[in-house]
């Protein structure tokens, strides 16, 4: 585990010096003191609405596997979140599988085939976000006044990116659920190498993880969809709602390109917390759009914050109520 965080340590550093570059301390020193602190309410409450539509849309996700009720579904996404703040390599997606596993009695292998499933729509919602913005939102064509390097041209073909690696990764999934005994047989012989006792398990562990992936009926597939547009029109009014704290007159539109454009860098390996990758980003952005050095950087630092205390908070509090430990962010027994 040192290896990864050792890797994302390394990019966190470089992204928080050149957030230290780009932004003004003194003048965010200046934003920070002027700040409208009330707005902080609707942000953290847009905020928290966001894990709710994701625990809905996790429950449709989880019926192929079994019916589970809102609390425990809710419980192990904010344990899981709670993990990505402490743990490296998004890791925190493997504590919620388990988290949920451990709960229902249920297989943790096809639980985590649910979560990835669940990081592939959205991706695919943020993708579809970003052609919104592109198609409906007048952007600075020059990259905006301190953009960070942040351009429509880079829009595009990080949109074009994304599309790529996300649809590939949703036919690679699709493939093993509807041809499930052929790719597993073609496993089967990649596996061979290996000495049979792993080699069964491995197997055992992708069935599993194909059962995780079958959703019952049409209807649920609507729902997930619903539910994935959902989370994300909450995440950006999240981002929306911290922009008049700052005495920022933008609208509803550059909340969505905000959390678009710090969705995609939070691919990028990093420190537990996302720290550096999650302050760059959403201070670029900022600037793309035409604020101040140090309105986007306040602005940035904010944002984080709402985040970090939130899922943290709630996070432990849940953590405790079901009698885990830190031995449970490792995905272990205690």
């Amino acid at each position: 585990m040192w290896k990864h965080y050792l890797i994302g340590l390394v990019i966190s550093v470089a992204a928080g010096w050149l957030f230290l570059r780009f932004v003004d301390l003194e003048q965010m020193g200046r934003a920070l003191a002027a700040m409208n602190p009330w707005w902080l309410l609707p942000c953290l409450a847009f905020y928290v609405m966001s894990y709710v539509f994701r625990t809905l849309r996790w429950h449709y996700l989880m019926r192929p596997v079994a019916k589970v009720r809102f609390q425990p579904l809710f419980a192990a996404l904010l344990i899981g979140f709670l993990g990505n703040n402490l743990l490296p390599a998004h890791l925190g997606e493997v504590v919620r599988a388990y988290v949920l596993g451990r709960s229902e009695k249920v297989s943790k292998s096809s639980v985590f085939a649910t979560v990835v499933l669940e990081r592939v729509y959205d991706g695919l919602t943020v993708l579809f976000l970003l052609m919104i913005v592109l198609l409906f939102m007048k952007l600075p064509e020059g990259g905006g006044p301190t953009g960070g390097g942040i351009t429509v041209a880079n829009l595009r073909a990080a949109g074009w990116l994304g599309l790529a690696v996300f649809a590939g990764l949703m036919i690679g999934l699709q493939l093993l659920r509807w041809q499930r005994q052929r790719m597993l047989k073609l496993l089967a012989f990649f596996l061979k190498p290996l000495p049979a006792r792993l080699s069964e398990r491995g197997l055992n562990m992708a069935g599993s993880f194909a059962d995780g992936l079958s959703l019952t009926r049409a209807t649920d597939l609507l729902w997930i969809v619903a539910h994935s547009l959902l989370t994300w029109v909450f995440l950006g009014l999240y981002a929306w709602s911290l922009f008049p704290a700052f005495g920022l007159k933008l609208g509803l539109m550059a909340g969505l390109l905000m959390e678009v454009v710090v969705a995609l860098a939070l691919l990028i390996p990093s420190a537990p917390a996302f720290l550096g990758t999650f302050h760059l980003a959403a201070a670029f952005t900022l600037g793309y759009l035409g604020a101040d050095a140090g309105q986007a950087g306040s602005y940035a630092m904010v944002l984080w914050l709402v985040h970090f205390v939130s899922t943290t908070g709630i996070g432990l509090a849940l953590l405790w109520r079901q009698g885990l430990g830190w031995r449970a962010l490792r995905g272990r027994e205690d």
